[in-house]
């Protein structure tokens, strides 16, 4: 079997009239993945987990018949084969999306309104995605460094951005200093002869 339930044994020295019904965080994460130890609070959700393990050579992975990407589980194909219909347009720039919720998100690129919005700064962003992505940066988890300038990050596309933007700047104003740097100690080491 690939789970199993985890029940937890109440204390032998506890009195059995005090011990109370457990409380919801007790509840969670009971069925546990017989092959990395991942614990699930309901069977479906290990069950999904469980098709993680699934290699895509094996015989139990699915392929697409249009494109022949293999998936591990019938509703990851599933998922997938939406993306080649595409039936969901755009009224203002005609871009077509799989997936209606996708439009939704597009269709926010031509108003600007932004609904997700930061609870701890309230910078505000078009879809939950990049709020979620925006929230690392006030954890104290920054492990991305810049190796120029050594500024922190929480995200590495985040470093990526930097480094394109203002440290391609702070490069540039150093490659500048130092030759001009150069071009004096040239100067200063001729010799000029005259007659």
């Amino acid at each position: 079997k690939f789970y199993k339930v985890v029940e937890e044994e109440p204390d032998e020295e506890a009195d059995p009239e005090t011990i109370s019904e457990p409380d919801a965080s007790t509840k969670m994460n009971r069925y546990s993945c017989g092959e990395c130890g991942r614990q699930y609070a309901t069977s479906s959700n290990l069950s999904r987990h469980k098709q993680t393990h699934r290699s895509l050579d094996s015989q139990s992975a699915k392929k697409c018949m249009t494109c022949g990407k293999a998936y591990v589980s019938m509703p990851a194909l599933a998922m997938h084969l939406l993306t080649h219909k595409l039936a969901h347009s755009c009224g203002v720039c005609g871009k077509q999306f799989s997936r209606p919720w996708l439009l939704q998100g597009h269709l926010r690129s031509h108003t600007g309104e932004k609904p997700y919005g930061c609870a701890h700064c309230g910078k505000a962003f078009a879809d939950r995605s990049n709020l979620r992505a925006h929230m690392q940066t006030h954890s104290g988890d920054k492990n991305f460094s810049c190796p120029q300038c050594h500024k922190t990050f929480a995200l590495k596309s985040y470093l990526n951005k930097h480094q394109e933007t203002a440290c391609l700047v702070w490069d540039d104003r150093a490659k500048k200093a130092q030759k001009a740097e150069t071009v004096t100690v040239h100067a200063e080491t001729q010799t000029i002869t005259v007659d």
